[in-house]
């Protein structure tokens, strides 16, 4: 059926085709005739236009020829010239008689007898004489060499006289002893070009006047040569010109060839004049001629283009009909087809209902859902059938009753117009139903199996709300627990509890056993953390090493709430503390424990986490493996601490810092140098020691900023001391820490500063730590070499209170060391104090280095040193750390030996 339809289409396109066919070209040769006859009828119209302006032309020139020809004939008479000799002319008579006569001919100039040598003899002009006529060479000879006096036309030539282009007409005469004169005429070549164009339209047409031997004698419009100059014409027989190559014929007086004047295509026409010598030629160019053919072309081209598109247009109208109702057929025959592999391809299983419930359709997949169905299901089927046959399959052991109510209930939802259901099918397939009324009253369902994503969903909430290694809830889930449980405590007064754990030097653990035994380790934690607590109690990790664990229902009384919460953490720290077997290896673990309270005041979850991690950490500086509880003062020093950080950031930007100097000076009172000590010009607090912030900016790392101002700000004073006698020679010792020297650009850091303040190097003594020397032993000694290199000095700072080793001090490039304020204040107090002053200073002078101590307030203690071989000194006894101008007018006096007051008291 298809393939008969399919034929009966291409028969009636085709036939569409060819009438199109036949349509446009019995157009297109209907305006190819008129093309044709059109032209015709132009090319006529151009040889009959040619025909008129030549003979026009003719007839004008003709009688203008004849008029000069008269006159140039009538000399002889009225002169009288057969009974006159050369000698007895009356030329003043002859003059005014020529004159006379050729004044009534508007287009001779001047007429003149002349001898055969071209002299005048007798003039019309009144001048007589004085008007010379120069005729063209050899024109007289022509003119006297005739048998018969016939006038002929010379070439245009220049007037002697005007200046302007004039032709000669001329014809003999005889005297009385038969001599012979040439009667001239004049004829300005001007008003003879306007008499040829009489009659000429001259936008369209070229006019001609030629001489016998192809020589143009005048035009319209003007010109001086013949385009085709070589090429001539040949007048009918009659008139006696003999031009060698196109022929004109009296049958034929118009001919195609090149114009005249411009050689373009053209229709020309010839005819001569009654003087055998001129002829006269008329070109129209075919431009001309088909001008208005080709308008007309444009037109009937256009409309035959036209028509075809019109008829192309309708036949391709007509084909898209034909496509779209073989398409429209095409698609009606294959809907059934279409509709069938669409339901079988489907995932979904398909049933289709009609308005009284028994099924019209159905596909594949429905069948694989419920297989049960595939012996009973038919077309007209029930569905009541379906249900019946559905219950027995999935409702094994309920009651006949029950499966009645579960076939109404289903009967039921399909009567309403929208309906989604799950329905649990045998082997744990889970599907789900959606039913849609259809326009005719019947119903759509289409049955999913979701089983896959049912249990994907789960899975997905297991890893959105549960640790995938412990399987204990995350973060997301305690949070909601713990607002749970705040609320309910809220309404009951009964205390819970926040427990925060953070497992002690775990880090160890994966940095050297592995992140796998790392995650044993964190396994094994979490089963001993479920023994510790209730069922009714949450175990929670938050990720890496930190966990908590939520006590619910402590009851009312805080005390004893607070007992509940001490046995749970002490449990906890007993069974962590148990050795673990990690690889076959027993490991041991601690953990820290920070724990708080909520009951009938609200606090929301973030604060309770916030307050046990605070509490954790107390418990981790009061030396791990222990259990603390939060306390609201730790917040107010955790505060003071964050806004003593600020300030000291704000203190870096806005140079609060200040320095001081404290001075260094030997047994016999001269000053040395100092040790510059940074203090903080706080806009609250006032000045500060640096015991009160230091050991944040080196926690916060803005020790590293400090320490560069420091340094430079030393080198800048040292600078400035440079051109000073009395301070030229100081030195000045900076600390510097740990952090701060072991920066990778520590020693470009300096070496910037030296040169910036182009002070010398070895006035700048560098302050160095036992524990910083040992923390990188070698990079500090590559350090140390590469500063020393540019002349910098090192001391030992506190020396003899850190772990020392006296290998290092033979491979370090030191100056000085300085005994530690801890060890002097105790001479004459503590002999082994004094016992280890005396070793300091004599291992110093072994190995070359100098001796410095800090802490001297008293002269007991200067002496003791000095007796020992410790020559310099830095304490009260000489000056507390004061500003650079209170230390410049100190070194003053020292310098005028003015006695130096000591000042007891502490040394900072």
């Amino acid at each position: 059926m298809m393939s008969i339809t399919k034929g009966k289409d291409t028969k009636a396109s085709l036939a569409l085709l060819g009438l199109a066919a036949f349509l446009s070209l019995a157009v297109t040769v209907a305006a190819l005739l008129f093309l044709r006859n059109t032209y015709d009828n132009a090319i006529e119209e151009g040889r009959a236009q040619a025909d008129r302006f030549i003979k026009g032309a003719q007839d004008a020139v003709g009688r203008s020829f004849l008029g000069v020809d008269m006159v140039l004939a009538s000399m002889g008479r009225l002169l009288d010239l057969e009974h006159a000799h050369r000698e007895t002319l009356n030329v003043p008579r002859s003059s005014q008689l020529i004159a006379s006569t050729t004044h009534q001919n508007l287009l001779i100039r001047n007429v003149a007898l002349l001898d055969a040598q071209g002299n005048t003899l007798v003039s019309s002009d009144p001048n007589g004489f004085g008007n010379t006529m120069v005729l063209p060479q050899g024109f007289a000879k022509k003119v006297l060499d005739q048998p018969v006096p016939t006038m002929l036309v010379s070439v245009p030539v220049t007037s002697f006289s005007s200046g302007g282009l004039v032709l000669f007409f001329a014809r003999y005469a005889r005297l009385a002893d038969g001599s012979k004169l040439l009667v001239v005429a004049e004829i300005k070549l001007n008003i003879l070009t306007s008499i040829l164009a009489q009659g000429v339209d001259s936008t369209r047409v070229e006019a001609t006047m030629e001489n016998a031997d192809g020589t143009l004698l005048a035009s319209s419009p003007g010109r001086r040569s013949l385009a085709v100059a070589a090429q001539s014409i040949q007048l009918p027989v009659s008139l006696n010109f003999n031009f060698d190559l196109d022929v004109f014929i009296p049958q034929e007086p118009v001919k195609f060839m090149p114009a005249r004047l411009t050689g373009s295509p053209a229709l020309v026409a010839a005819r001569g004049l009654l003087h055998n010598d001129v002829a006269l030629t008329v070109s129209i160019p075919m431009d001309k001629v088909l001008q208005e053919w080709y308008a007309q072309r444009r037109l009937i081209l256009s409309t035959a283009a036209i028509f075809i598109v019109i008829i192309f247009s309708a036949t391709a109208v007509g084909l898209a009909y034909l496509r779209r109702r073989a398409q429209a057929q095409h698609t009606l025959t294959d809907a059934k087809a279409a509709l069938d592999q669409a339901l079988e391809s489907m995932e979904n299983g398909f049933l289709l209902l009609d308005a009284q419930l028994r099924v019209v359709r159905w596909n594949r997949r429905y069948l694989e859902l419920f297989p049960w169905h595939a012996s009973s299901i038919v077309a007209g089927c029930p569905m009541q059938t379906l249900l019946r046959s559905t219950a027995q399959e999935c409702q094994i052991g309920a009651t006949e009753t029950e499966r009645q109510t579960w076939m109404a209930q289903r009967l039921e939802h399909l009567n309403q117009p929208l309906n989604n259901h799950e329905n649990h099918l045998p082997k744990g397939v889970v599907v789900e139903i959606a039913e849609r009324r259809t326009a005719d009253g019947g119903i759509v369902i289409l049955y999913q199996d979701v089983t896959a994503l049912r249990k994907a969903s789960a899975e997905i909430a297991q890893l959105a709300y549960f640790d995938s290694l412990t399987g204990l809830p995350n973060r997301r889930l305690l949070g909601d627990r713990l607002t749970q449980a705040i609320n309910a405590s809220i309404r009951s007064s009964n205390h819970g509890a926040l427990l925060f754990l953070d497992l002690d030097h775990f880090k160890i653990v994966n940095d050297t056993m592995g992140h796998d035994v790392g995650d044993a380790l964190l396994r094994q934690v979490t089963q001993r953390l479920k023994t510790c607590v209730r069922e009714a109690d949450t175990v929670a990790r938050l990720g890496g090493d930190e966990f908590v664990v939520m006590l619910q229902n402590l009851g009312a009384n805080p005390s004893l709430a607070k007992q509940q919460a001490q046995s749970v953490g002490d449990k906890i720290l007993h069974s962590l503390n148990r050795p673990y077997e990690l690889l076959g290896v027993l490991h041991r673990s601690s953990c820290s424990i920070g724990a708080t309270f909520f009951a009938d005041a609200e606090v929301n979850a973030a604060d309770l986490l916030k307050q046990a991690d605070i509490a954790m950490y107390q418990a981790k500086a009061g030396g791990r493996n222990a259990l603390c509880f939060f306390d609201s003062r730790m917040l107010d020093f955790i505060q003071s601490r964050a806004d003593l950080e600020r300030d000291l950031r704000t203190a870096l930007t806005h140079q609060q810092f200040e320095l001081h100097y404290q001075l260094q000076a030997t047994n016999q009172g001269v000053a040395v140098g100092a040790e510059v000590l940074v203090r903080w010009q706080h806009p609250v607090r006032g000045l500060l020691s640096p015991l009160e912030f230091i050991a944040l900016a080196e926690e916060t790392g803005l020790i590293l900023p400090l320490g560069d101002w420091v340094l430079r700000t030393a080198c800048e004073q040292l600078k400035l001391w440079k051109a000073h006698p009395v301070y030229a020679h100081l030195q000045l010792a900076v600390n510097v820490s740990a952090r701060q020297f072991h920066q990778s650009d520590f020693v470009e850091r300096v070496s910037a500063v030296l040169c910036s303040t182009a002070i010398n190097p070895t006035l700048v003594k560098l302050e160095l730590t036992e524990s910083l020397v040992l923390n990188d032993v070698p990079d500090t000694i590559a350090k140390m070499h590469q500063l020393k290199a540019l002349g910098v000095r090192f001391s030992i700072d506190d020396f003899g209170t850190g772990n020392s080793s006296l290998s290092y001090l033979t491979r370090l490039p030191l100056d000085q060391l300085k005994i530690d304020k801890s060890f002097v204040q105790n001479i004459g107090t503590h002999k082994t104090d004094a016992t280890i002053v005396q070793t300091i200073i004599g291992m110093s002078t072994n190995l070359g280095l100098e001796v410095i101590a800090e802490g001297v307030e008293t002269i007991a203690q200067r002496d003791f040193l000095a007796a020992h071989g410790c020559l310099v000194y830095q304490g009260y006894l000489y000056s507390k750390p004061v500003p650079v101008t209170v230390f410049e007018a100190l070194v003053q006096s020292m310098a005028n030996l003015q006695p130096l007051t000591p000042t007891p008291g502490d040394n900072v």
